[in-house]
């Protein structure tokens, strides 16, 4: 090797972390540094003098081995270009010490070298750097092998789209997804494009072309497919764009499920529950009507009768009557059957208590301060007919004849998933316990709060100052 300022460049050749082997034109080996020599499991006098093939001959039991003719062609383009020259990937096995070949795979870079100074531009030497990247290959094609057998296991349909060109490489199960017959031959994307439902199409395009546009986009697909033969079947799509290693062009790699079974379910299951709603709504049309008739009966009695404790049970009975059926005929008239807005439904039971007992107390009137609140019909009903009877308790025994007054029925959320129903009157019967009155009043509504609180699963607490109070606290 020359030498600079007393340094022999050999040593910087042989120091070098890549594995380097120079040879001449004809591949006869002239050199090979450390790294090289480590990596093939050689020594230096084993290879220099000998053709490259003579030190590493081919597998014999790689038929479509060719190395040796790739070398030379892209050895002979070094020499005519003076350019570098990378040759693709390939295997080349390497004979080891027990004589048996061990598979590689390569990346080489084959550079000139000008060493002749009388010819300074004729190639007279290559020096040859190769990089085993067997492990990585290896590694690829397991976790490729893996993936095949994944999705043949769960039957999944795999492609890889290239957005440029159009070109679609995929599994059999997309082909029979789409309902193309297994000998047919199609390789561009659009012949599957043109079997998406057109209303899924234009969503479908969109999708894949923002993430052809950044690598590492997600992909999410849903669509319809819709066969040759006229079946429609519900597809989706999962995939992520990823960058070609060799061309550097941007393709998008993913799976596609057949989910047409699980949308015929939804489908089923919506029906079914639509047939629900409607058949709930009928029967809560029902109700209302026969609580109503109920009600116009017991209305009818109480007003044929001439006992005033009588009469005065029938009103009420005809009242708490009145207070269920109004629930139903919210829950037929709104979508939700299985639950009651309970604020709007208030102000209709506030309308209804205030024509029922005006008679009761003709200078009494009834405000509301309500949350907008969404509650179960169970709790619903409950809550009604506990309102009933506190506003009705209120008119009976708050006021003189009469009397004017106010009879304030409020429902607040209370934090902690708790709600608090109020009905307080300031009323100026000064009676400590209304329970203990006495005729018209049998006590029977005292005992029907209770009764309705227990059933909330809440707690009553009442006062009487300036006025009557009670609040009924309950979970939401």
């Amino acid at each position: 090797m020359d030498e600079v300022s007393g340094i022999d460049l050999g040593i910087f050749f042989d120091a070098a972390p890549t594995a380097q082997m120079v040879f001449t034109p004809d591949l006869r080996i002239v050199a090979a540094n450390q790294r090289y020599c480590a990596m093939l499991g050689r020594q230096p006098e084993d290879l220099v003098g000998n053709r490259v093939f003579e030190a590493f001959p081919a597998n014999p039991d790689d038929p479509n081995s060719d190395a040796e003719a790739e070398l030379q062609a892209s050895t002979d383009a070094v020499v005519a270009t003076g350019k570098a020259q990378e040759m693709p990937l390939r295997q080349h096995d390497v004979q080891e010490a027990d004589g048996r070949y061990g598979t590689r795979y390569w990346r080489i870079l084959n550079s000139p070298v000008f060493a002749d100074t009388s010819e300074p531009e004729r190639v007279t030497h290559v020096i040859h750097t190769a990089e085993d990247v067997t492990r990585s290959v290896l590694g690829e094609r397991a976790d490729a092998a893996k993936r095949r057998a994944a999705m043949r296991g769960a039957e999944l349909s795999y492609f890889e789209l290239d957005p440029a060109s159009g070109r679609l490489t995929r599994s059999p199960q997309l082909d029979a997804l789409f309902g193309f017959e297994a000998g047919e031959t199609v390789t561009a994307a659009k012949a599957f494009f043109d079997r998406i439902h057109p209303d899924d199409l234009e969503t479908t395009l969109a999708e894949i072309g923002l993430a052809s546009r950044t690598i590492g986009s997600d992909l999410n697909l849903d669509y319809r497919i819709v066969r040759p033969d006229g079946a429609v079947r519900w597809a989706i799509g999962h995939g992520e764009s990823v960058r070609n290693p060799d061309t550097h062009e941007v393709r998008i790699v993913g799976i596609v499920l057949d989910v047409t079974s699980i949308r015929e379910r939804e489908e089923s299951l919506r029906e079914a529950v639509q047939a629900r709603d409607v058949l709930i709504a009928e029967v809560n049309h029902r109700v209302k009507n026969s609580l109503q008739m109920v009600a116009s009966i017991l209305n009818l009695e109480a007003s044929a009768t001439k006992d005033a404790a009588a009469r005065a049970s029938l009103k009420a009975a005809t009242a708490r009557v009145n207070a269920v059926a109004a629930i139903h005929a919210s829950l037929y008239e709104d979508e939700d059957v299985s639950s009651v807005q309970i604020d709007r439904y208030l102000e209709r039971l506030k309308e209804h208590l205030h024509a029922s007992l005006s008679g009761e107390g003709g200078g009494v009137r009834i405000t509301l301060d309500v949350d907008p609140i969404q509650l179960a019909t169970d709790k619903a009903v409950t809550l009604s007919l506990a309102v009933n009877e506190l506003v009705t308790n209120s008119f009976k025994h708050a006021f003189e004849p009469d009397e004017e007054g106010t009879v304030t029925i409020s429902l607040r959320r209370n934090g902690d998933d708790l709600i608090t129903l109020e009905v307080a009157d300031d009323g100026t019967n000064r009676a400590t316990d209304r329970s203990d009155i006495r005729p018209p009043s049998s006590g029977l509504g005292q005992r029907l709060i209770e009764g309705m609180a227990s059933q909330l699963g809440g707690t009553i607490e009442i006062e009487s100052k300036n006025g009557w109070r009670t609040k009924i606290l309950f979970p939401e």
